[in-house]
């Protein structure tokens, strides 16, 4: 009885290796060419904390380029939805409205960052050379993607 399930044991080991060798060997891999297609990188960014979005319907993607020009700024405001920033050219200050000591957060060519649904935050340009912003608006479908907000005080500038 033992010898019996033992060769049981061998066979179903060695019909498995089979089994798992042709399929493996039926099955090559073929990467398939773009034909036709040509393209160009935009912008990229490193987001140090990474990104986590999850919106609960149907959303609106808006791309956009922003150009601020030295000295400008885009207001405080917030947005209904996650928005995905990309500095494409130039330098972007960042103010956060919930940060009593308004800290800069400075962005240069190649960083971006995430802003998430109802902060109020405002970016500058403080340089002498434009500012240019590469923006994924991922808003919830239907609504603008941008609220105006009032000044929280909290900057002197």
């Amino acid at each position: 009885m033992a010898r019996n399930v033992r060769r049981l044991i061998v066979y179903i080991g060695a019909a498995t290796l089979t089994a798992f060798s042709l399929t493996s060997a039926a099955l090559p891999a073929h990467a398939v060419p773009n034909v036709g297609v040509n393209g160009e990188v935009l912008s990229k960014s490193l987001v140090p904390n990474g990104i986590h979005i999850t919106p609960t319907g149907p959303v609106d993607v808006q791309f956009s380029v922003l150009i601020v020009d030295p000295g400008g700024s885009v207001g405080w405001h917030s947005h209904p939805g996650d928005v995905l920033v990309n500095v494409a050219d130039g330098n972007a200050t960042r103010y956060e409205a919930d940060d009593k000591d308004c800290k800069p957060a400075r962005f240069t060519v190649g960083e971006g960052w995430v802003e998430h649904p109802h902060h109020v935050h405002t970016v500058r340009n403080e340089t002498d050379k434009p500012l240019t912003l590469n923006v994924v608006l991922i808003t919830p479908a239907g609504m603008s993607p941008g609220v105006s907000e009032p000044d929280p005080g909290n900057c002197r500038f």
